[in-house]
């Protein structure tokens, strides 16, 4: 059995041009993708539809950003993230619920770098620029926003911080986006990334129960974006 399988849950020779990356499996997403059960391997999971390979890479930068660079060894050309992030304010185009993709990120990933506050470390990593202009027009109606995006190795820093975000010019911050551009960029594939808002910093917070009709927003958004993923892929 060769290191991806084990690793995969299937051998590197399936893997199909274009991949779709989750740090965890939302709410629904599995169905809304159409996708029954995922084969598991050591870290990651994965299974294929008709026109993608799907992969559960785990939390954190270090499981999503592996799970890309071992992509280097298969026929995948193409690869979009799908997660989370949370707003550093709310706007008249930015809420709960709306979907984002980051046409830059910038990466503040690691926790000690977060604590002792090293922002001089901060680098920035971006989409492949074809394919991101090509995703955001697949289907306009989907109302897909370009943001800028920052990855953040703290959840508990955050709030801290959202001074430093506005300074930056900061919509939205997640975990793990920054750490998928780069590793792709390392592996010369090309990369666009997908996110939904769950959480206003400094507002709502991202542990709490959402109330309901964001809950409505946050999982119409879910099912908006596999939707658009499907259409793209297509």
């Amino acid at each position: 059995m060769s290191n991806f399988k084990t690793l995969f849950g299937t051998e590197p020779s399936s893997i199909k041009k274009t991949c779709v990356i989750v740090p965890f499996l939302m709410p629904g997403l599995l169905r809304a993708l159409g996708i029954v059960s995922l084969k598991k391997g050591k870290f990651f999971a994965t299974t294929h539809t008709d026109t993608f390979t799907f992969i559960k890479a785990g939390i954190g930068t270090l499981f999503v950003g592996d799970a890309v660079l071992y992509l280097e060894e298969t026929a995948c050309q193409e690869m979009i993230y799908f997660g989370a992030c949370g707003l550093v304010q709310e706007t008249d185009r930015l809420t709960i619920g709306s979907l984002v993709s980051p046409h830059k990120c910038l990466a503040f990933e690691g926790f000690t770098d977060v604590l002792l506050r090293h922002t001089d470390k901060i680098t920035t990593h971006g989409p492949d620029q074809e394919l991101f202009q090509s995703f955001l027009k697949t289907e306009p109606d989907q109302n897909i926003q370009p943001v800028t995006a920052m990855s953040i190795g703290s959840l508990k820093y955050e709030e801290s911080y959202k001074e430093f975000f506005d300074k930056k010019g900061v919509d939205v911050v997640d975990m793990e986006c920054s750490a998928f551009f780069s590793a792709a960029n390392s592996i010369k594939r090309k990369a666009v990334a997908l996110l939904y808002a769950t959480d206003i910093i400094g507002k709502t917070s991202f542990f709490e129960p959402s109330e309901t009709k964001d809950k409505s927003r946050i999982d119409h958004a879910i099912q908006t974006a596999c939707n658009a993923i499907q259409l793209f892929c297509r």
